[in-house]
């Protein structure tokens, strides 16, 4: 069975900026986040993935921003020392040839969940998200994992059902009762998480509750009956979107680590020095026989 690795990239780079100490180099330049990320992303080759790809959000205002101001509003701003170092990531990226992808107006939800539409079809391929976002677990099926990126371990869609008693194309429904904190999505204000998985469990979709409000206790009813739209609404922006990729294929994120160019970039043109161990462990590592499974 072939690996596809399907990896959010902001996610790993603020765990890197967070995680990793002020680092500086030779022009006195914080890099703290490029070291960071990279070893993070090394540790993922050393999986050997046949597929790879760094899904990024948008540069530009998102469809999510368009219909909705407030959307992510409550986030805090990125700190300058974060942000000058992206660049260097986006081209360090490039010279090694690491695959990835980035459209307009698209969060890089939408893309990796795109990318794992398309592709959860091939009988021959496992999919891994690495991903912490809650809203991606609507992906989750037979051949597609979740990754946690902190502790590499698996979650599969039997993992989600177990949990919450309902297919996790459905998770939507339970964030869109809820709301999102973390993109400043308001929910139904009233119904608590007990309620809403109760709510998701019996009617499944926001769309079958409403067809069915004379099923349920007066009060719940009310509740929904009176912020419909905004129920409605928080779905919407809760969903992810089918993102036209253009004429990418499987092939084109096709990813084989070449040991002497990463050295050469990482160690020698950018001097991360203390690389060099896990580099050439991985040198190592990658003589050895492939493994049948990964996690």
């Amino acid at each position: 069975m072939k690996q596809f690795f399907l990896i959010d990239g902001f996610a790993f780079l603020y765990r890197a900026y967070y995680a990793f100490p002020e680092m500086k180099n030779a022009e006195g330049m914080n890099v703290n986040a490029v070291y960071g990320f990279f070893r993070m992303m090394l540790k993922r080759f050393v999986k050997k993935p046949d597929f790879f790809v760094i899904a990024w959000d948008s540069q530009e205002k998102t469809f999510r921003h368009q219909q909705h101001e407030e959307y992510k509003a409550n986030r805090k701003k990125m700190e300058d020392d974060f942000k000058n170092q992206i660049p260097l990531i986006h081209q360090i990226i490039e010279e090694l040839g690491i695959p990835f992808l980035a459209v307009p107006g698209y969060e890089a939800d939408d893309i990796l969940a795109s990318l794992i539409w398309k592709y959860k079809k091939e009988s021959d391929v496992s999919l891994y998200l690495y991903s912490a976002d809650k809203d991606l677990k609507q992906v989750l099926d037979e051949n597609v994992f979740i990754v946690d990126p902190v502790k590499d371990s698996l979650y599969q869609k039997k993992d989600f059902i177990t949990e919450f008693w309902f297919n996790p194309i459905h998770i939507v429904d339970y964030l869109a009762l809820l709301g999102d904190a973390a993109d400043n999505i308001k929910g139904v204000n009233g119904i608590g998480e007990k309620k809403a998985l109760s709510l998701v469990q019996q009617f499944q979709t926001v769309e079958n509750m409403y067809e069915h409000l004379d099923d349920m206790e007066e009060t719940v009813a009310n509740i929904l009956r009176n912020q419909k739209e905004i129920a409605l609404f928080s779905k919407s922006m809760i969903q992810l979107m089918d993102v036209d990729l253009g004429q990418i294929v499987l092939e084109d994120l096709k990813f084989s680590l070449d040991y002497e160019k990463f050295i050469s970039v990482l160690w020698n043109k950018y001097s991360f020095v203390s690389l060099e161990k896990l580099l050439l462990e991985m040198k190592k590592e990658a003589e050895k026989p492939q493994q049948l499974g990964l996690f």
